[in-house]
């Protein structure tokens, strides 16, 4: 099974891993949205196939599966 949606904190050593290479990977498998916050910039980055957008944190995103989430 396919998750609708993925959230990741970045951790020190792995922020390419965690902003870079995972979103991208996630998406290709089917997951919907993908939320990666950035504790060490106060970033937030909410992946969909379709776009990708940067918010401070916290921010309130509504996900595609119709859920919401505080990041």
């Amino acid at each position: 099974m396919v998750p609708d949606a993925v959230v990741e904190v970045v951790s020190k050593g792995y922020e390419k891993k965690d902003l870079e290479i995972g979103p991208p990977f996630y998406l290709s498998q089917g997951v919907k949205d993908v939320v990666v916050v950035n504790p060490y910039d106060g970033k937030v980055h909410h992946h969909t196939p379709a776009e990708t957008q940067t918010y401070d944190s916290p921010r309130l995103i509504t996900l595609q599966c119709g859920c919401g989430l505080t990041a």
